[in-house]
């Protein structure tokens, strides 16, 4: 059985090559010292949302947006952790699976539909658009989520949300200040499927896989080194 999570399908939108490697093969890209900073906000961010959710109260982040939190913790917690999160999206033709955690989720005022909810930490606002950059770089990870809601049994918005925050100003003792922006993106489920298919398809081919791809430093760097 093939298992996808939203990050494989990052690394197969960003060169099908590095992900047929790794996933037929073995072969991971390099991977250098991973900053403990994001993980740190990761929980920080939980933390500070769930407080809300314990008291039953509407995070000022989330106001003017029609939401309230989903109010389960306890099965919140359990699709937070990748080991544990049943949440899932089967594909009917080939039996393959797209699953992995949520950092939350989002429902209706009347909690009978459902959005999902990510955060996402950077070191300043990117370029472009906030609404184009994350439909750009992060709405095939908003769209999986979606896809697993919906399959488990959770009606879904035709939406979902990010909550980026970045750091502004240090003060005294050294308190950091964020921005902190709200995100609506507009889901596309049948491109993600797509995606995910392709990538499928990708790995029923295990003795010949897909090129180099000329964009990717990972693949570029290997060729420099006599790879192929």
């Amino acid at each position: 059985m093939i298992k996808l999570s939203p990050s494989a399908l990052s690394t197969f939108k960003d060169c099908p090559r590095c992900f047929w490697l790794e996933k037929i093969q073995g072969i991971k890209r390099p991977r250098g010292i991973f900053p403990s900073l994001p993980g740190g906000m990761d929980g920080v961010i939980k933390n500070y949302f769930d407080v809300h959710r314990l008291r039953g109260t509407l995070p000022p982040e989330l106001k003017g947006h029609n939401v309230h939190l989903f109010d389960d913790q306890g099965k919140l917690n359990k699709w937070r952790n990748w080991r544990a999160c049943d949440l899932k999206y089967t594909d009917i033709e080939t039996g393959a699976v797209l699953s992995g955690a949520v950092d939350d989720v989002l429902t209706n005022p009347r909690g009978t539909s459902f959005m999902p909810f990510d955060y996402k930490t950077r070191g300043s606002a990117p370029k472009e658009a906030l609404e184009d950059y994350t439909r750009k770089y992060y709405g095939h990870q908003i769209d999986s989520y979606a896809l697993m809601l919906q399959a488990s049994g959770y009606p879904v918005e035709d939406h979902g949300y990010f909550a980026y925050y970045w750091p502004e100003i240090v003060e005294a003792k050294g308190a950091v200040l964020f921005h902190v922006s709200m995100v609506k993106v507009k889901l596309d489920l049948k491109a993600t499927v797509a995606m995910f298919l392709s990538a499928v398809e990708v790995l029923s081919h295990p003795t010949n896989g897909p090129q180099s791809s000329p964009s990717c430093e990972y693949c570029n760097f290997h060729a420099s080194r006599g790879g192929n």
